[in-house]
């Protein structure tokens, strides 16, 4: 892990914006939540004077132009979710790279800036689709944050380690921060688990990760105890996992907020790994010579 992160405690917050409507039969029926939604964690950000990435589906950003450039104007980065939210284990790398170019253009066309980092689909990103840091190398992506390192319901890539690497490729991959819960590896810092956890063991898992940032992971249905009662997709239509998808969301701007004022810094995907991962491979190469 990076040495120069010293006493930094670092949370890598993002917020995957997409909208759930458009991933299910019929789902433009359904009320319209997601600008709504956006605007609570950008004012939540303002108000701590922090800055995040947004990792966004290439429909959400044609769907809502105004919104992108909002998050842009703000300072926030702008990131790839892909294009329609397709999972890796249904792409190629062909399909992966016209999907990656739609989405970064849907970006820019919207108001992003330079666009160099990927979350993939529910963190699709495994040995078996290891071939994707390939395709980002190529278009010019700079890092991605796309993998669950455990044993997962969707996916997981369960021996790829809990801190950040440079993959063969030259991209970085930040996973996802996981801890040891029940004989498992959870990922307790973003969506259900974040929100299933009471904030009293919140904190202590926060501050375990030592000089390593804490990687989560939020979307707009998580602080939405206003969207109508339907079933989420990739959940196989179990009901109790469904269920669970509604739990505890009006507590999650309360709880980032308190942890956030427990001495948390904030940042951008690209500016972490700028600052902490690039200079680290800078110092290191300096010291060699």
């Amino acid at each position: 892990m990076s040495t120069s992160l010293g006493q930094a405690r670092i949370f890598l917050f993002s917020v995957d914006l997409e909208d759930v409507r458009t991933m299910i039969p019929d789902g433009e029926r359904y009320v319209e939540r997601v600008p709504a939604n956006v605007e609570r964690y950008l004012e939540l950000l303002e108000r701590r004077g922090q800055r995040t990435t947004f990792f966004t589906v290439g429909d959400t950003a044609r769907r809502y132009p105004e919104l992108i450039r909002e998050i842009a104007d703000a300072g926030h980065e702008l990131a790839c979710h892909s294009s329609e939210h397709v999972p890796l284990d249904r792409q190629d790398a062909n399909s992966l790279r016209e999907d990656l170019l739609r989405n970064r253009d849907d970006l820019v066309r919207a108001g992003a800036d330079e666009v160099v980092g990927f979350r993939a689909p529910i963190f699709s990103l495994t040995e078996r689709s290891a071939w994707a840091h390939e395709v980002l190398a190529e278009l010019g992506f700079l890092y991605s944050s796309s993998v669950i390192p455990t044993r997962n319901l969707l996916h997981g890539w369960d021996g790829f380690g809990a801190h950040c690497r440079r993959m063969q490729s030259g991209i970085w991959e930040i996973p996802v921060s996981v801890t040891g819960f029940l004989g498992r590896r959870i990922p307790f810092a973003g969506g259900f688990y974040f929100r299933l956890f009471p904030l009293a063991i919140l904190r202590p898992l926060f501050r375990r990760q030592g000089p390593a940032p804490v990687v989560g992971y939020f979307h707009p249905y998580d602080i939405d105890v206003e969207q109508e009662r339907f079933m989420h997709p990739e959940l196989g239509g179990n009901r109790a996992l469904n269920a669970l998808m509604y739990l505890n969301r009006s507590r999650v701007l309360g709880r980032l907020e308190n942890l956030i004022g427990q001495g948390l810094s904030v940042l951008p995907y690209a500016e972490f790994v700028a600052k902490y991962l690039e200079d680290d491979v800078s110092q290191d190469a300096a010291a060699e010579s």
